[in-house]
């Protein structure tokens, strides 16, 4: 019984520590920031950085919406500042980032 209540807790713990966050799938190059303040899924075919990207990016907006009202200023204004500091800041770290064009650098 001890042997399958470990077994059982060990499993559970690595369930667990698959979990991708933020920091994982940008080192992975999975994920990059964009210039309009969200996080961009640089490599298609990953459905837990994909389901990543979505969580993330909703907490942002709602972020986003809530400094937007408190400065009385239009929601798109906060995500261009953040998308400046964000792709300064990942380029600046070696990660992924979107530039002017659009494109994917690093």
């Amino acid at each position: 019984m001890n042997k399958i209540m470990l077994m059982l807790a060990a499993a559970l713990f690595s369930l667990t520590a698959w979990a991708l966050d933020v920091d994982q799938a940008k080192q992975m190059g999975l994920v990059g920031e964009q210039s309009n303040g969200y996080l961009g899924l640089v490599a298609s075919g990953n459905s837990d950085a994909a389901a990543l990207v979505v969580e993330i990016n909703q907490k942002r907006k709602e972020k986003y919406q809530e400094i937007a009202a408190k400065q009385n200023t239009a929601l798109g204004n906060i995500e261009k500042i953040a998308g400046e500091k964000l792709t300064r800041k990942a380029a600046a770290a070696g990660e992924y980032y979107q530039n002017t064009s659009g494109s994917w650098a690093r």
